[in-house]
């Protein structure tokens, strides 16, 4: 568990764990607070493609939903209402989704591990 976390996890704080892969590598550690809203992300690669922010280091709370929505099925798609359904999932929430789906997408083998900490 990084430092963040643990601060975080101190006062309270929904804190989770989100791990990137590529295949089976992890390719970026993504701790966030989803109480404050906060992230710390730390990258285990140096292939800035395979990386969840790229060469942003300090990414925000608003790159961190638009990162999660990337790996979801598009919000304009065709079908999302039965999509949704059949996955078990009420509405469009990328963190429910990628529970379900773990951000998988049918053109790359990367995917995401969401833990709850604490």
């Amino acid at each position: 568990m990084t430092e963040f976390a643990r601060q975080k996890l101190v006062i309270g704080h929904d804190v989770r764990a989100i791990r990137y892969y590529d295949e089976q590598k992890l390719c970026t550690l993504i701790n966030v607070d989803f109480t404050d809203k906060t992230l710390k992300a730390e990258n285990y690669t140096d292939h800035l493609i395979k990386t969840a922010f790229g060469k942003n280091a300090l990414p925000t709370w608003s790159d961190l939903e638009a990162f999660l929505e990337e790996r979801c099925i598009p919000r304009s798609r065709a079908g999302l209402r039965e999509y949704l359904e059949t996955i078990g999932v009420e509405e469009y929430d990328p963190v429910e989704i990628i529970k379900k789906t773990q951000g998988r997408m049918a053109e790359d083998q990367q995917w995401l591990e969401m833990e709850v900490l604490g």
